[in-house]
């Protein structure tokens, strides 16, 4: 399989949405989106990148689900840091309601694969667990054993690198040894791009409003390149493939075939 039979896709991406019982205001910002989203059917897919709940507890969890079941085109969701520490359960709330805490699957000849990078001890560095990194391993494998061509986008709540993920290398040690075109993540609330170990690793903005009127969310479009875009929700019905000519992205990465280098 050829890169270049890759079909365009656009998906969303949704972070830090740090949902609680106790605030009405970032349900407001999620539901403003899952609004926004479902007017525009250019949205393909929406990725959710942790962090989606303040407390990490059953109830705030359950009301992420009813209002994420609303979206009209599939959705996957990884775990991040609030819940796994700021929980009671750990992450085992958010696998009884979500089903997991990681999600693979292919679209449009690509590969997306996402996983839990949450500490093991409250306000420690993120750690992903020995068996999400054989689940990693063996998923990759069989990716590039059907199709070395094959990109692969991966997805953590942390960037995978020194000060945020204390096991960072074992995860790049296996993801280098793929056609990774990059990391896709949220934990800093704030766009922003990393290196870590030869690996282009990109932060999003939370869809919280925080000082703002409005909140926003992350777009994603693949073709020839991979354009990222800070969407802010509006009532227009335009298609994204309008709005996306008229608006600049803020990153645009290369898409193509990617060898990195043996690791030391």
């Amino acid at each position: 399989m050829k890169l270049l039979s890759i079909l365009l896709f656009t998906f969303a991406l949704l972070t830090d949405t740090h949902i609680s019982t106790s605030n009405p205001k970032p349900m407001e910002d999620l539901q403003r989106s899952i609004e926004d989203i479902n007017r525009n059917s250019d949205i393909e897919f929406v990725i959710l990148t942790g962090d989606l709940s303040e407390s990490g507890d059953r109830a705030s969890l359950e009301a992420i689900k009813q209002a994420l079941d609303q979206i009209n085109v599939p959705y996957y969701a990884a775990s991040g840091n609030h819940e796994t520490t700021w929980s009671e359960s750990g992450v085992m709330d958010f696998t009884r309601v979500f089903g997991d805490s990681r999600f693979a699957f292919s679209h449009a000849g690509a590969y997306f694969i996402g996983f839990n990078s949450g500490p093991v001890i409250r306000m420690a560095d993120g750690h992903v667990a020995p068996q999400d990194i054989a689940w990693l391993r063996h998923n990759l494998d069989s990716v590039s054993a059907a199709g070395s061509e094959t990109p692969i986008f991966v997805f953590t709540h942390y960037p995978l690198r020194n000060g945020d993920v204390d096991n960072w290398y074992e995860v790049t040690d296996v993801l280098r040894e793929h056609n990774v075109q990059c990391v896709m993540g949220g934990h800093y609330h704030r766009n922003l791009i990393f290196d870590c170990d030869g690996i282009t690793d990109v932060l999003n903005r939370s869809n919280l409003r925080g000082n703002d009127t409005i909140n926003g969310y992350s777009i994603i479009s693949v073709t020839d390149s991979i354009r990222f875009y800070e969407r802010t929700p509006s009532t227009s019905t335009q298609h994204y493939s309008t709005l996306l000519n008229t608006t600049q992205p803020w990153l645009t990465l290369p898409f193509g075939k990617k060898e990195y280098a043996p690791s030391d």
